[in-house]
């Protein structure tokens, strides 16, 4: 089960890195260009319009922080969740702003402090609510694994 867990993870860690690249309209520059454009990135001020990709970044991250904490905190006690929670939210804070940074290398993709920002709420809730109902999902998906009957019905409960 835990092997199954790491290529979720992987599977989607992914996805949100190829997802963020998107078109993949690479444009190199020299590297202190780049450092010195991420310096100065801005918060953008979002109309209505922008709101979609605002929650989209949001959601992004959720699921990502969601597995990763599931994978490390299986049988974990308090002090061992909260280290991983905390480790978490600060590998998902690191890999957003890499994220921001490759865009800048993707002139079609937009660059700002609104998506740090929105990734990195969305790994805090991934983790709060894998703190809550991590256990439950890996109840469930033991119980998944471990069923010799093929109905749905029965994998979906919990």
């Amino acid at each position: 089960m835990k092997n199954h867990l790491l290529y979720a993870v992987l599977l989607y860690l992914t996805f949100v890195v190829y997802g963020s690249l998107v078109p993949l309209d690479f444009k190199p520059m020299p590297m202190d260009e780049a450092i010195e454009r991420f310096r100065h990135i801005q918060y953008l001020n979002l109309g209505i319009g922008s709101l979609a990709d605002w929650v989209a970044n949001i959601l992004l991250m959720i699921p990502l922080a969601f597995l990763w904490f599931a994978l490390l905190t299986v049988n974990a006690r308090f002090s061992a969740k909260f280290f991983c929670f905390i480790s978490i939210l600060f590998t998902c804070v690191l890999l957003a702003l890499v994220i921001e940074f490759t865009q800048i290398y993707f002139p079609p993709r937009t660059v700002s402090i609104n998506d740090i920002v929105a990734e990195s709420l969305g790994a805090f809730i991934g983790n709060t609510v894998g703190w809550f109902f991590g256990h439950r999902f890996l109840i469930w998906l033991k119980q998944w694994y471990q069923k010799d009957d093929n109905s749905l019905d029965r994998y979906l409960q919990i």
